[in-house]
């Protein structure tokens, strides 16, 4: 681990800010998703249905200004 971290800024001057490359935003939305996953043989479907019903959601929460 320490020497990740000495060695960060040759990653960061080679590839740019960090946020731009790092895996863990969406690694975190995936494990958000696996719960969403009802059908072994359509694993698909469901996430796809999920997905839908939380921007329908959203939109309705924009839409009349609803807080969390």
């Amino acid at each position: 681990m320490v020497h990740a971290l000495l060695r960060i800024t040759d990653g960061i001057e080679a590839c740019g800010p960090i946020w731009a490359y790092w895996a863990f935003p969406m690694e975190h939305y995936c494990s958000a998703l696996q719960p969403a996953i009802k059908s072994r043989r359509h694993p698909y479907s469901s996430i796809d249905k999920h997905i839908v019903a939380q921007a329908q959601l959203t939109q309705i929460k924009l839409h009349y200004d609803i807080a969390e």
